[in-house]
């Protein structure tokens, strides 16, 4: 049901963002006159599509004739959505303040060696990590060209809830050793437009947000976000 849900968000996506081109193609060729940026405000909807995963060390463990490795076998693809706020300083700066409900996580391999007489026997196991935070990104948006954006800043999250489960969501149990906290950077770039901006952002978890010195672990997530301005202060100065 979730995968159904997330390919319709995709699709959905898609769709608003080449009508959005298309709409606004005329747009692009005009000089139209933002005389004034300074302390104007834009304020909207935020959502994205990710690709989310995990970096860093798992533990392993030896036990007998037993060996256990854990790794990350694939992305998680998932969403978030919120708001978006611009404030701007001048022409060429703005400050972007996000509140976002998003998904992280990744797919995990946990590889189990056996050793005896007659040699080496493998099992593999496939799970998930799936983690849902309520996100705070703060970015300082460049703008070179009108149409152009650069930002980079941080962002701080609050864990909502956690799990584990293998896959088709099977056997789902709670992970308690994750840490209600987590921080990071943000880079990205886009294409803005006076009713919304598109574009592309990566984010990394400088914090460990497992809560056991064995573990050393952050999440990488790569973005490709649209971020619609119901309301604009430079439009309606035009």
């Amino acid at each position: 049901m979730i995968i159904k849900l997330t390919k319709n968000f995709l699709v959905f996506s898609v769709i608003a963002t080449l009508a959005l081109l298309a709409a606004n193609t005329n747009s692009y060729g005009q000089d139209n006159d933002y005389s004034d940026y300074k302390n104007a405000v834009t304020f909207g909807l935020a959502h994205s599509l990710h690709f989310t995963t995990i970096s860093g060390t798992f533990p392993s463990s030896s036990i007998a004739n037993r060996e256990t490795k854990i790794s990350t076998s694939s992305p998680r693809f998932t969403f978030s959505i919120g708001t978006t706020t611009d404030f701007h300083i001048n022409k060429m700066v703005s400050i972007q303040f996000d509140f976002l409900y998003t998904y992280m996580g990744a797919h995990l391999l946990s590889k189990t060696y056996l050793y005896n007489e007659v040699g080496v026997i493998e099992n593999k196991e496939y799970y998930t990590y799936a983690m849902d935070y309520f996100k705070f990104p703060l970015t300082v948006n460049f703008y070179p060209m009108r149409h152009i954006y650069m930002n980079g800043g941080g962002y701080f999250s609050t864990l909502i809830s956690s799990s584990r489960y293998s896959h088709w969501y099977e056997n789902r149990e709670p992970i308690d050793d994750i840490k209600p906290i987590d921080y990071g950077i943000i880079a990205g770039f886009g294409f803005n437009t006076p009713y919304a901006k598109i574009g592309f952002q990566y984010s990394y978890g400088l914090n460990n947000f497992v809560d056991n010195k064995s573990f050393d672990v952050h999440h990488n997530v790569f973005e490709f976000t649209v971020r619609w301005k119901f309301y604009s202060d430079i439009r309606n100065r035009r």
